[in-house]
């Protein structure tokens, strides 16, 4: 899901945030193949129970949550 928005997104011209946010979308996607995170980053970490995710350890959980926040943060910085 994530993979096809982030396409979605990236066609048309120029480097808009749209672009951007795509692409980090992608790259999020790519890297929690398994995961699905909907459309509202921050929607979904405020929502989001530690230890939700079927066989993940506390240190995985962690992992997770960071990456996604980390993904978050690079979108609201541009």
């Amino acid at each position: 899901m994530l993979r096809r928005q982030a396409r979605d997104k990236g066609r048309g011209t120029g480097a808009t945030p749209d672009v951007f946010e795509a692409r980090v979308y992608a790259e999020l996607a790519e890297e929690l193949p398994d995961e699905d995170l909907g459309e509202d980053l921050a929607d979904f970490l405020e929502h989001y129970e530690p230890g939700s995710r079927p066989g993940a350890d506390e240190e995985e959980d962690e992992e997770f949550v960071e990456t996604v926040r980390a993904a978050l943060e690079r979108i609201e910085r541009r």
